[in-house]
Parts: structure tokens; C-alpha cells; sequence
């Protein structure tokens, strides 16, 4: 059975992923920094985000419960995933997926936040943001990502299985399709613009990010020393980018 928090008032926080070793992870990444070395940054990633959710939690332990969303039943006692509760993703595509997690979590939580493991980057502040936004307005809140899909996603509202799986995913339009089908349901509420790592580029922007910081998680630190040793090149590689 899935591990779960008791039913209270506070909302959920998601981070979703899979487990490596039992699910492929990173594959653009993979083809040009090697398997073994995609898999330790998915990993370290993973880790850093967890902190700074358990960081917003215990900033405000009686607004957030936080879970690990597993792409793997076999992983749900997983010594990784440990820290948090955790839940199956469940079977199907992507968007049958997020609908599953969705109505699962809502039966238990006022309110739910999905995030995923590869923007390390995040802020307390933003999730903060979001948290607020979601439970005080109980607007539906969308986190860009530069690519076109998106890093984050808060409601309060039931939702339609058909509208998650009628989403283009991992394309350019993601965003704004899935927006489009939100708006009907209620107002949306918009973070700023970030990236999530996808290829080896997104190691050089996120290797920036992360030194330029004055202050990082001790998860986030291990994360940048990592990123300094690895042997990668782009081989040219570019990610495409949202239309202005």
C-alpha cells in the first residue's frame, strides 16, 4: 500500500520521480554525459529539491505535507525515497498519471502542488509563493519552464480526467494547452520563468545558477561540486525555446 499522511488541513507537495536503477531517467541527458553519470545528477537533483521542500515545511509545517510520487510500485519502500510519504503514480501515460496522483491526493489534502526532481534550483521563496497563492486564493498556479511545459502546478480544484490526458506533454505548447483547458475551471496564477535540466547545456546554465547563489543547501552544494567534475560536452546540443 501506498505510505500516506493522515487526513488534515494542510496541503500536499509532490515531487515527482522516478527510481534509478528501475526506470531509465534523464535519456537526452544520458546520450551525451553517459548512463552512470545521468543517473547521479537525477539523484543528487532529487535530493536537493526534497530539501528545499523539507525546507518550506518546517518553514510552515501546518500548511505543507510532502510526498515522493513514484513512477515505480516496486519503489514504494525504497531506502531513497524514505524521508517522505510516498504514493504510486499509477499505470498509463503522463497524463493519466498526474490525473491518479491528483484525485488521490485531494481526497486527502485540501490542496496540491506537483513539482519535479530536475530544477534543483528552486527556491523556498518560490514554493512559499506558490503554497500561498494555491491556499489562500485557491487559484490553480503555473511555474513556466522555458521550454514550454512547466516545473510546477498547484490546485484546489477537482479536475477532469480528460482534460490531463487531453495535454500535449513534452512539447513546446505545453503550458499554454494545459492552461487553456484550466482557464474555464478558474483563475490562473503564474511564477516566474525557470528551467528544468534536460541536456548537457542545462548542466552549464544550472552549474551558473547555482554558483552565483549566496546561500545554498547543503544538498544543493554537493549537487554544484558534482556538476564541476563531470566531464560533459554539448556536442552542439541546443534546447528549443518558448516563443516570445
Amino acid at each position: 500500500m501506498d505510505q500516506a499522511a493522515p487526513r488534515d488541513l494542510t496541503g500536499a507537495i509532490a515531487i515527482w520521480v522516478k527510481t534509478p536503477g528501475l526506470s531509465p531517467v534523464k535519456t537526452r541527458l544520458a546520450a551525451t554525459i553517459g548512463i552512470k553519470a545521468a543517473e547521479e545528477f537525477y539523484r543528487l537533483s532529487a535530493q536537493a529539491v526534497g530539501a528545499v521542500v523539507r525546507q518550506a515545511v518546517r518553514a510552515s509545517p501546518e500548511l505543507l505535507t510532502p510526498y515522493w510520487a513514484l513512477a515505480e510500485e516496486a519503489a514504494l519502500g525504497h531506502p531513497a525515497w524514505r524521508d517522505f510519504a510516498t504514493v504510486y503514480q499509477g499505470e498509463g501515460n503522463l497524463g493519466a498519471r498526474l490525473s491518479h496522483v491528483y484525485d488521490m491526493l485531494l481526497h486527502r489534502h485540501p490542496w496540491v502542488i506537483f513539482i519535479g526532481a530536475d530544477a534543483p534550483q528552486i527556491t523556498l521563496e518560490l514554493l512559499a509563493e506558490a503554497a500561498q497563492l494555491v491556499s489562500e486564493t485557491g487559484d490553480f498556479v503555473l511555474g513556466p519552464a522555458d521550454d514550454g511545459g512547466y516545473y510546477l502546478f498547484g490546485g484546489a480544484n477537482a479536475l477532469p480526467h480528460t482534460l490531463w490526458i487531453a495535454v500535449p506533454y513534452s512539447a513546446a505548447d505545453t503550458l499554454d494547452a494545459f492552461a487553456e483547458l484550466l482557464q474555464p475551471l478558474g483563475a490562473i496564477q503564474y511564477l516566474p520563468e525557470m528551467f528544468d535540466v534536460d541536456n548537457a547545456d542545462d548542466l552549464t546554465r544550472l552549474t551558473r545558477e547555482l554558483a552565483k547563489r549566496q546561500s545554498l543547501l547543503p544538498e544543493q552544494t554537493n549537487l554544484l561540486s558534482v556538476l564541476g567534475g563531470l566531464n560533459y560536452r554539448t556536442h552542439g546540443e541546443t534546447r528549443p525555446r518558448r516563443p516570445p
